[in-house]
């Protein structure tokens, strides 16, 4: 395998990235019409966000030590902040331009008058707020020493992860989880409490980080708790494979019908994680090997990126086959999707060779 990584895990990595493009090639705020089945075909690709917190606290849990690591915090800044502020500053730019030449002042305006949400909280574009949670989940890395020294086994870690689940679960059904688009957390706390957020932006702030907080949580404690079972290479059996592929199977089709909704999210991720970790035995040198590789290697930029090959690419297809996506469908989201994804993985591929946009668009 290429320089000992999991590559099972870097294909589903650069899979994910797929699966939040062609989520984002069509939903209501087109304003088109959307079939049911288009909808129903949607829901299917939501593991892509639980799937990389899932992996990303899987690999930072591997060593509790890292926590008091300066170079951890020091990668962490390179990986996370960096390539946030700087694709930040790319959309915003790029956004008042487009306004300007289409003389939209009240968008600028719009634009604007949330600088909290800008700075902090990836108002630039819908998909930046991924980087600042991540972030704030990392902080819970600072729990595995105390884990450690108070000597809490792994039982009493499996009770942590059901009552993090748990908090979870009820944050989300009271409707006080993070909301996209407006970048409000508690909102229905803050109702009761007859508190406008906008007013007391430090507020919002707190209740944001603490939203984010309690739903990586269970990413946190399930993650450290896989490693207390067992090492990395335990799970590449080719025994295993079948039986956490049916597993994510399963809750992606049928879960959503009997289990709620935080359940369903969580258990998508670390089924496909443990699915992607016992594949990775499968990988060898090779044509396939190198390709798991570069996918794995560019979806964090294909993820930052796309939104703008996605501007694109819908006009021109719009042009080459206007009818099949004036409205939304299972076919649109394809035409949409796939060149939107070839087109950025093949840009990231390029930009990736020079070293400086490497370091600050992309972390690396």
């Amino acid at each position: 395998m290429t320089k000992g990584k999991l590559l099972g895990i870097e294909f589903f990595r650069g899979l994910s990235t797929y699966a939040v493009i062609l989520v984002h090639s069509g939903d209501e705020t087109w304003g088109l019409p959307i079939s049911p089945e288009a909808i129903t075909f949607r829901m299917l690709f939501y593991f892509a966000v639980p799937f990389f917190l899932a992996t990303a606290f899987y690999f930072m849990t591997a060593k509790p030590e890292i926590a008091q690591s300066s170079k951890f915090w020091r990668s962490r800044v390179e990986r996370l902040v960096v390539p946030y502020m700087v694709w930040s500053a790319i959309f915003l730019v790029s956004r008042i331009v487009i306004f300007t030449l289409g003389n939209k002042p009240d968008r600028i305006q719009q634009l604007l008058q949330d600088p909290l949400s800008l700075i902090f909280l990836g108002g630039a574009s819908y998909h930046l707020y991924f980087l600042p949670l991540l972030l704030a989940g990392t902080s819970l890395t600072l729990l595995m020493p105390l884990i450690n020294r108070l000597r809490i086994g792994k039982y009493n870690l499996i009770f942590l992860s059901i009552v993090s689940m748990f908090i979870y679960y009820l944050m989300e059904a009271s409707g006080n989880s993070f909301q996209l688009g407006t970048n409000i957390a508690f909102q229905s706390l803050l109702n009761s409490l007859q508190t406008v957020p906008e007013q007391h932006p430090l507020l919002r702030l707190v209740f944001v980080e603490i939203a984010w907080l309690i739903r990586c949580l269970p990413y946190f404690f399930i993650a450290f708790c896989l490693h207390q079972f067992s090492s990395l290479k335990s799970h590449y059996s080719k025994f295993t494979a079948a039986p956490w592929a049916i597993a994510f199977l399963l809750t992606n089709t049928l879960g959503r019908l009997f289990l709620p909704g935080a359940l369903q999210e969580v258990l998508l991720a670390f089924t496909l994680l443990l699915f992607s970790i016992a594949v990775s035995g499968y990988f060898q040198n090779g044509k396939f090997a190198r390709f798991a590789a570069s996918i794995g290697a560019c979806s964090f930029g294909v993820y930052l990126l796309h939104p703008f090959v996605m501007n694109v690419t819908k006009p021109i297809v719009g042009r080459i086959l206007p009818a099949a996506i004036a409205s939304v469908s299972i076919s649109s989201m394809l035409l949409l999707s796939i060149p939107c994804f070839l087109i950025s993985w093949a840009i990231v591929a390029y930009l990736r060779k020079n070293k400086l946009a490497a370091k600050y668009l992309f972390g690396t």
